[in-house]
């Protein structure tokens, strides 16, 4: 019986990655198990506004508050049409153009008298404008 010669399976060139492969995944669990991320939000350098002197009161009388209704408008809880709205907000545009106009809409409201409202608005220079859902009518 003749001995035959095994040849090996590897060649001379060629090295087995298994072992390095395992280590770099080990590695990469240890990192990001032992790492502690940096809270974003303690680091934010907030500037605050500083109060203004006027008293809240001065401040709640200069917000105008419009609610729109399927059959018509509401400011500061007064029933009125859309001719006497434009004649309203018109008269406190000319006092002062940067009141705050807090519009409500309820679940009722058509878009199309909001749109309005916010054309008269608009064409009036009133900019400070905050529209808001009211849940009900």
């Amino acid at each position: 019986m003749s001995r035959k010669r095994r040849r090996s399976t590897f060649t001379a060139g060629e090295l087995n990655l298994t072992a390095m492969i395992d280590v770099a995944f080990q590695l990469l669990s240890f990192f990001l198990i032992s790492a502690r991320p940096v809270d974003v939000l303690t680091n934010l350098d907030v500037f605050r506004p500083q109060a203004e002197k006027s008293s809240q009161q001065e401040s709640q009388a200069k917000i105008i508050r419009v609610t729109v209704f399927p059959d018509g408008f509401t400011i500061n809880d007064r029933g009125v049409d859309s001719r006497q709205l434009t004649s309203l907000l018109g008269r406190l545009a000319d006092l002062d153009k940067t009141q705050t106009v807090l519009i409500q809409c309820t679940n009722e409201s058509p878009h199309g008298k909001l749109i309005e409202l916010l054309d008269i608005c608009s064409k009036l220079g009133l900019v400070n404008l905050s529209v808001v859902s009211s849940g009900g009518a």
